[in-house]
């Protein structure tokens, strides 16, 4: 009631700014709303002069059956009923004016029935209206053969017309499956049967030369065969109006046929082969008179394509091109479905494959022995005691090495300690032994510590095949979710419509997630693209609507959440600092949820910095793409832990997932300083054991994720460490508590203010809180 008053106010101010300065206020949208329902009008009168045979004009009737119900279509019922009155008999016109009327009442009638949205409803209907008078009419003359084939041929072609021009007119983007060439052609058909009775010229009709210009134009634009098909169909059109002897066919037909042969990119070479056919044909029949009617014709429709501009030319064909029809989308969709299901199937073999190899023990070239051998090649080669140390008393140096194995490899380093005295005190080079035993031990751990990275960046890269495997799936799943209708609320937009009089498709239904959708292409997209429309919409389903433009001029009408969120943020770098370390983010998506993201970069500084924003900006790409939080804080984690194999370093991770449509959602950490929740007065504290992102062996930790369940006039505090370090967070707590939701920021700026640890680390304070949505 509110938006209806808002608007009652604003036509008052309207029309009181009118009275005081004498203008005519008219908006844009009227005048084309107007000018729409004038060329029905004008339209309907022209094809109900249309006229067949024995004085048959179905074309008028048969476009007001088409028209619907709206304004359109009352302006079409005057249209042709001028038209009848003004073209024809009184008798004769009485008949049509009467099926008009009859057609009319019943698409007023029944607009909102079911069976009113069929195709087929109101061409027949119209076709039924027209037999019923034309059966009264018919029977006072007597019924003759003729008559009745007369008769049964007028209703088909009415019912054909009627459901070919409902087509024709609609706008691209409502013919839905059907495409509207050949109802286009049927109309241009009817206006020319009517248009060739008019002879500016004697001999020439205006349809004639019509009917040579479209015929040239196809065969230019389409090729051979489509302007063949035109020029007999358009000929066959002007011969039936005229009673002629299908002169027009056969030399338009030809002509069209040649032309189309010979098109090229200029239009003088396909014009003069048209020309020079139209000439011929009628020479080869010499008669004479009515004969050389399509010569004229022909010359006539010729120069006129000549002298039309060639942009004006190219949009004509470029509108009777057909529309692509929405079963291509939908193939498109299976089609791009099915090739996601096998690249996620073909990375999930190749993670399967790989995982067994990357897994393996590594080889014995590592063993401890090797220390020993490369020492003892290095130092006993040349010592005059090789034989008696490695030859006769080879079991007893075997067991000295082996009792000091153990320590040295614990320590990192070899000491004289850890040799039995019986060897040490008989090796004659003992400590140059003991240094090649260091040298071997140290470059045996380093291989060692290679050959665990190696291991470790294989693991992470077979981990990222199997969570791109994952991510595609997901993918294909999606877009293999079926849409469930919501045929009440759509037959209710649907009688909106036809009260503002708008003839356009309107689709309502929920998507994967369960959220109302109303769809809306051509004219109903463009009558509802406003403020006050979409409200009036959204009260007449029940529920609040927001607006989203798509490509091809469709509207999408959106569920609104019923939460929405106040946050404040507040941060500090450390002292001496010039950047902060800290980085966050929020956003939300268009399915409705909010995210919330905090990093804190190892140390501080300016590498802090640039560590928290990369985690930042890659966490925020990957939910933004639909990927699901989980899988994407673990490859956040896998990728941050193969960048810092070189240059170390690691990120902790604070993340809020909430729904704005239910209020649930998740706090997933990675090694993030705790969380608190202020849930009906009462404080909650979340915390993690995991550790930060980047600093795990392999990259593989899942984060901690804690589920919650926010409702109007909760709160989330999210810290980083600099705030309470490793101290007390009563204070912290006591801060939230006394909290009343006013101000988020505020809150965070005192928290920020506390400062209990003197400044000796970046403090970055965010507060969200969930309240309702104002209606």
């Amino acid at each position: 009631m509110a938006k209806r008053g808002t608007w009652r106010a604003r036509l008052a101010r309207r029309q009181a700014q009118a009275a005081q300065t004498g203008q005519v206020i008219v908006k844009t949208p009227v005048l084309i709303r107007w000018a729409q329902a004038a060329t029905w009008f004008m339209l309907a009168a022209v094809l109900a002069g249309a006229r067949l045979f024995d004085g048959c004009a179905p074309f008028g009737l048969a476009l007001v059956g088409a028209a619907g119900s709206g304004l359109n279509a009352g302006m079409a019922l005057l249209g042709a009923g001028f038209g009848y009155l003004s073209l024809m008999g009184l008798v004769d016109a009485l008949r049509y004016v009467s099926a008009c009327i009859l057609t009319f009442s019943v698409a007023f009638a029944f607009y909102d029935v079911p069976l009113y949205k069929r195709p087929w409803t109101m061409p027949v209907a119209a076709a039924a209206m027209n037999a019923c008078t034309g059966f009264i009419y018919r029977s006072r003359q007597g019924w003759r053969a003729q008559d009745v084939i007369w008769f049964i041929t007028e209703v088909i072609l009415t019912a054909a017309a009627a459901y070919a021009f409902r087509f024709a007119l609609a706008d691209r983007s409502d013919r839905g499956e059907r495409s509207g060439r050949p109802g286009t052609l049927l109309l241009a058909a009817a206006v020319l049967i009517c248009l060739a009775r008019l002879q500016p010229v004697r001999g020439i009709s205006l349809g004639g030369v019509l009917t040579a210009a479209a015929v040239l134009l196809c065969a230019w634009q389409t090729g051979a065969t489509t302007a063949a098909a035109v020029g007999v169909g358009f000929g066959l059109a002007v011969d039936l109006a005229g009673g002629g002897q299908m002169m027009h066919a056969v030399t338009f037909a030809a002509a069209g046929l040649a032309s189309g042969l010979a098109r090229s990119r200029r239009r003088l070479r396909p014009a003069a082969v048209f020309s020079a056919v139209c000439l011929a044909v009628p020479l080869w029949r010499w008669e004479g008179g009515s004969a050389l009617a399509p010569l004229y014709e022909g010359m006539a429709g010729a120069a006129i394509f000549l002298l039309v501009p060639a942009p004006f030319l190219r949009g004509i064909g470029a509108y009777l091109s057909p529309p692509r029809p929405k079963q291509t989308d939908e193939r498109v969709a299976g089609y791009v479905r099915e090739r996601l299901e096998g690249a996620a199937a073909s990375f999930r073999a190749l993670c399967d494959a790989l995982r067994p190899a990357f897994q393996r023990a590594p080889r014995q070239r590592n063993d401890d022995a090797v220390i020993f051998d490369r020492a003892a090649d290095r130092v006993c080669r040349t010592c005059a005691l090789r034989g008696t140390c490695w030859e006769r008393d080879y079991v007893t140096t075997f067991n000295a090495l082996n009792d000091a194995t153990r320590a040295m490899v614990d320590r990192g380093r070899g000491e004289t300690g850890d040799f039995p005295s019986y060897f040490s005190s008989r090796c004659i080079r003992f400590p140059a032994f003991l240094t090649a035993v260091n040298e071997e031990l140290t470059a045996l751990l380093c291989r060692r510590q290679y050959d665990n990275r190696i291991r470790d960046s294989r693991r992470a890269l077979c981990a990222q095949y199997g969570h791109l495997s994952d991510i595609l799936g997901a993918a294909a799943m999606e877009l293999g979710q079926e849409l469930t209708p919501d045929p009440a609320r759509e037959r209710r937009v649907r009688q909106h419509l036809a009260v503002l009089g708008v003839e356009g498709d309107a689709s309502v239904y929920y998507d994967g997630d369960h959220r109302l959708r109303v769809q809306l292409d051509g004219a109903a997209a463009r009558r509802l693209d406003s403020e006050e429309e979409t409200a009036a919409v959204a009260e007449l389903l029940g529920a609040p609507l927001s607006r989203q433009r798509e490509s091809g001029g469709r509207l999408l009408l959106v569920q609104k959440e019923p939460y929405m969120v106040v946050a404040g943020a507040a941060a500090r770098r450390k002292d001496g600092e010039t950047v902060s370390g800290d980085a966050g983010a929020w956003f939300k998506r268009p399915d409705g949820k909010l995210y919330v993201l905090l990093c804190d970069g190892m140390g501080c500084g300016t590498a802090a910095h640039r560590e928290s924003g990369l985690a930042v900006r890659l966490l925020e790409q990957f939910l933004r793409a639909g990927v699901e939080t989980v899988k994407a804080l673990t490859i956040l984690n896998s990728a941050l832990a193969l960048r810092g194999e070189d240059e170390g370093g690691f990120t902790t991770v604070d993340l809020l997932e909430l729904d704005l449509f239910t209020g649930e959602g998740r706090i997933c950490k990675f090694g993030a300083a705790p969380t608190y929740l202020k849930q009906r007065g009462a404080i909650r504290r979340i915390t993690g054991t995991t550790l930060p992102a980047g600093i795990s062996e392999q990259g593989e930790d899942r984060p901690d994720c804690a589920s919650v369940r926010l409702e109007a006039g909760d709160c989330v505090l999210m810290v980083s460490d600099g705030v309470c370090g490793t101290g007390e967070d009563d204070w912290l707590q006591a801060k939230l508590s006394a909290f009343d939701g006013t101000s988020p920021r505020e809150l965070a700026r005192e928290v920020i203010d506390a400062d209990p640890e003197g400044g000796s680390d970046d403090r970055t304070a965010l507060v969200i809180c969930l309240a309702r949505r104002e209606k």
